[in-house]
């Protein structure tokens, strides 16, 4: 079930599903995973009125949930134009990997001080990230699936909740530009490589190792898909 009290992340959202929980709750989950999917595209309105006609709502409930959202800043409120979702931008994606590449590999190298064999034993069964193909959606949102939970049990095995949030906030907002089609990664057996030079260096507690391959792994996406946001043109 969803926790109010918790940011969850999109592959939360989608393990948890949409069931028995506040309304409002259940409206932010909706809208939050529309947004991070790029079903909702970067820029794209929201309008009060279709979504209340959509839901069968109040607006109250509504207004709730995408307060939430633009304290996440997923949405923004442009003067005299309402509620819209936050575009891409070069210099956020920026801030983003500078985030990761800060944090993540410092959570790797924790996580090579605590993980359990068991947590080991999950991270195998992730690290390996299903292969797409160009013009499945379907398949390629398997694929990001697959990596987010890779990088969440990677996470969890920190035991620090705060990390946790942080760490999965950064990558959905990263993972947005590949649900648009841009700088996504097209052969997935080069990241499942990096993902096991990841656990091998945990299961040997090896946390500088650890360290500097999760930082070889966020800098080799973000060089790619940075470009590609280059390319088309987004400031």
């Amino acid at each position: 079930m969803l926790d109010r009290n918790h940011s969850p992340s999109l592959v939360e959202i989608t393990q948890s599903g949409f069931g028995s929980v506040a309304l409002p709750d259940r409206l932010y989950a909706i809208l939050k995973a529309r947004i991070l999917t790029c079903e909702l595209n970067p820029g794209e309105r929201l309008v009060e009125k279709n979504l209340c006609d959509e839901f069968a709502i109040s607006r109250t409930p509504l207004r709730e949930a995408i307060n939430r959202l633009i304290n996440e800043k997923l949405v923004e409120i442009q003067a005299h134009r309402g509620y819209h979702v936050t575009p891409l931008r070069v210099d956020e994606f920026r801030m983003l990997n500078e985030f990761r590449r800060i944090v993540e590999p410092q959570v790797a190298a924790l996580a090579a001080s605590r993980a359990s064999k068991e947590t080991i034993e999950t991270l195998r069964k992730y690290a390996d990230l299903p292969s797409y193909t160009i013009g499945d959606e379907e398949s390629f949102r398997e694929y990001c699936r697959y990596n987010s939970l890779f990088h969440l049990h990677l996470v969890r095995a920190t035991g620090n909740h705060l990390l946790e949030e942080s760490v999965m906030d950064a990558l959905d907002k990263y993972q947005r530009p590949a649900y648009l089609g841009i700088g996504r990664q097209l052969d997935s057996g080069n990241p499942s490589k990096e993902h096991h030079s990841i656990v091998d260096a945990i299961e040997s507690h090896d946390a500088f190792k650890a360290q500097m391959v999760m930082h070889q792994h966020i800098y080799t996406g973000e060089d790619r898909i940075s470009k590609a946001l280059a390319d088309e043109g987004l400031s």
